[in-house]
């Protein structure tokens, strides 16, 4: 098994899978930033953005990653003018309002959290539970702390505190920062998916596959920070192929059913409401995570599949 798949299972949600990893981060410990090993600033950033029209409509599709280093500059002019000129962005869920964060940490106790009787030690074999107590306190967890949660949520946990550790920041993901950029414009929202649905799509897979998913994430853990520079890179630089090999590729073949649950479904599920909105009027933003887009499973081929022209701008 690569050490792609490996980091794959374990992190490719908080990319570009689930927008719910971006709203369910008050949920997460805090860590202590450690200095960039990449100059993240430095990046000529020209993220991948695409268009598709008729008559009356025109949609813009941009991928996101709902957690950045703030030092990132991806607002490139193309990007900024097609968000000035809608009317409408669409975002995978609300997760962000005051609302969706008060609704997630209602299902947290459902989806989130083990039956009585049961902990996320009990779940694990002596040399995981080792490993996590190892690994947990480096990104401001404990064991203790995780032991009610369920693996999915344990993992998100463990994801966000290493990604904040390495500097990356919440506040900066793409779709708080487009909520800002409108926040003094009439501008409506739309949404693909409820909070709930983000949440099963994680809290659905069994427990014997969110076990072994969290497993190998702790024993890949270390060499996380290179995967998420090449993963930001090929996202920032517009590297599509790239960017479909590091989200994906692994992913398709060692993890399907992960794969299916948290990208593939999801993205025909889209196509249809993308068609609706073509059918009506006007300029749409559409904002959904950047692994979400690219080959053959992606959006922009199974719009291209129903017939449709798109364009990269």
């Amino acid at each position: 098994m690569s050490l792609i798949s490996r980091l794959q299972r374990s992190r490719a949600a908080l990319a570009a899978g689930t927008a719910l990893l971006a709203g369910l981060l008050a949920a997460a410990p805090g860590a202590s930033a450690q200095p960039h090993a990449t100059d993240y600033a430095a990046i000529d950033a020209d993220p991948a953005l695409w268009r598709v029209s008729d008559a009356d409509s025109d949609i813009y599709i941009f991928g996101t990653f709902h957690i950045l280093p703030a030092e990132l500059e991806w607002k490139t002019e193309d990007v900024m003018t097609a968000v000035e000129m809608a009317g409408t962005i669409y975002l995978e869920a609300d997760v962000h309002s005051p609302e969706a964060q008060q609704q997630m940490q209602a299902l947290i106790p459902q989806y989130g959290l083990n039956p009585a009787g049961t902990t996320l030690s009990s779940m694990l074999d002596e040399e995981t539970q080792a490993l996590l107590a190892e690994i947990a306190p480096s990104v401001g967890a404990t064991p203790v702390m995780l032991d009610p949660m369920r693996p999915w949520l344990a993992q998100i946990v463990l994801a966000v505190g290493q990604m904040q550790q390495m500097g990356f920041d919440p506040n900066a993901g793409v779709e708080l920062a487009l909520i800002s950029h409108v926040a003094d414009r009439d501008m409506q929202f739309g949404y693909f998916e409820t909070a709930e649905q983000q949440i099963g799509f994680l809290s659905g897979l069994p427990d014997d596959i969110q076990v072994r998913f969290l497993a190998e994430g702790l024993e890949d853990m270390e060499r996380m920070p290179q995967l998420v520079d090449d993963m930001v890179r090929a996202w920032a630089t517009g590297d599509m192929a790239a960017l479909d090999a590091l989200i994906n590729d692994d992913m398709r073949e060692d993890a399907p059913e992960l794969f299916e649950a948290i990208i593939a479904e999801r993205n025909r599920a889209w196509v249809p409401q993308i068609l609706d909105i073509l059918d009506g009027e006007g300029t749409v933003f559409i904002a959904v995570g950047a692994g979400h887009l690219p080959g053959d499973a992606g959006v922009i081929e199974l719009l291209r599949d129903r017939g449709l022209t798109v364009t990269r701008q």
